[in-house]
């Protein structure tokens, strides 16, 4: 008899405790999936941070959170996970009544791009192990992993070169606004320089001395097509990185940078412009643009962005092209361009074991070691 009152108890106890979860399991129950920063530079670590908050009475004995993220994220915790195509997580959680978890996942970006949460499930089982109940979870969370910035002499070299060209294209025309101090009045500078105050008081005459406007701007060209048949992600790669590091080179001496390009995004579709922008947080916003690229809408398009660049060319830009495609139709828009009077440079990357001969005197090589690539 004692037993079957036992039993009779255990079993009123499990009926209601599975009408109380069946019921109540995922009242005010949040959980929260999100990393730790808006970017990354590529080999820069991140977290990805786990929040449950279960502001309820009714303890959650077993919580399962599965969810994915892209290989190329590198966790330092591989427990619970399994990596195929993608980095598959199963975190298990067991959380009182009104009681808040939060764990934080460190990971290494290793790749360029943009990377998001995907397939997120959460598992809640009652207090006999027994009932299982599930939900979807969608997370409005991702992380820019910037192009890798180059740090060589060649890319010095490149730089150098530009920037005497931009020296050379300078403004003759000294800005009022930025003062730098004074000088002797020597016979060739203007009446309207001199500083009549301080004249008087040093008993020779002064001359003001400005800096000079430095007014040419930049306009960067990305064409995401190439001429090689093999390992062609690995060239689109590198000259993504030489544009992200010429960009941010530019913006730390204050010249103004658009970035141009016929990339498309996850979604096949061409990627919104970063527009033009001098300050040093604009390399951010052109980062953001360059993470998001996965393809190309192809050397067409490429040539058409070229042809309206060309019609309504200013004499103050210079025109960088980034292109390890480099055909004659490409060629044939770089002479008019010259002819133009447009100042033009170009850089083709190009794997080391096949060689490149730069067919214009305006046109750099940029070597890639084929046996890197991937």
């Amino acid at each position: 008899m004692r037993l079957v009152v036992i039993a009779l108890i255990l079993l009123t106890v499990y009926i209601v405790q599975r009408e109380a979860y069946m019921k109540s399991w995922d009242k005010n129950l949040a959980t929260l999936l999100r990393f730790d920063k808006d970017y990354l530079e590529i080999s820069e670590k991140g977290t990805l941070v786990e929040t449950i908050t279960n502001d309820k009475f009714l303890p959650l004995p077993v919580v399962q959170i599965k969810f994915s993220v892209d290989r190329e994220l590198i966790f330092d915790d591989m427990q619970n996970s399994n990596v195929t195509d993608h980095y598959h997580r199963n975190e298990i959680f067991s959380i009182l009544g009104h009681q808040k978890i939060t764990r934080k996942l460190e990971f290494t970006a290793s790749r360029r791009g943009v990377f998001k949460v995907d397939g997120a499930t959460l598992l809640v089982k009652d207090l006999f192990l027994s009932g299982q109940f599930a939900t979807s979870l969608g997370f409005d969370t991702n992380i820019y992993v910037f192009p890798k910035k180059i740090k060589l002499q060649n890319i010095d070299n490149i730089f150098r070169g530009l920037m005497g060209e931009i020296n050379a294209r300078k403004s003759l025309v000294a800005d009022r606004l930025t003062y730098r101090g004074m000088r002797d009045y020597q016979s060739s500078d203007s009446f309207r320089s001199i500083n009549w105050k301080q004249s008087a008081k040093s008993a020779s005459l002064k001359v003001n001395v400005y800096d000079y406007t430095m007014d040419a701007s930049v306009k960067i060209l990305l064409n995401l097509d190439t001429d090689s048949m093999i390992r062609t992600n690995t060239l689109l790669e590198e000259a993504i990185s030489i544009v992200s590091t010429l960009c941010r080179r530019f913006l730390r001496e204050k010249i103004s940078v658009e970035v141009i390009s016929n990339g498309l995004d996850e979604k096949k579709e061409l990627i919104a412009l970063p527009g033009t922008g001098a300050e040093n947080s604009h390399g951010i916003t052109v980062d953001r643009y360059l993470a998001c690229i996965q393809n190309s809408s192809g050397n067409k398009e490429f040539l058409k962005l070229l042809d309206k660049e060309i019609r309504k060319a200013e004499d103050r830009v210079l025109y960088i092209i980034v292109s390890p495609y480099h055909k004659k139709d490409l060629l044939d828009r770089i002479d008019k361009m010259q002819k133009n009077g447009i100042y033009v440079s170009m850089i083709v990357p190009y794997y080391d074991q096949f060689g490149y001969l730069p067919e214009r005197e305006c046109i750099t090589g940029w070597e890639v070691n084929l046996t890197d690539a991937s």
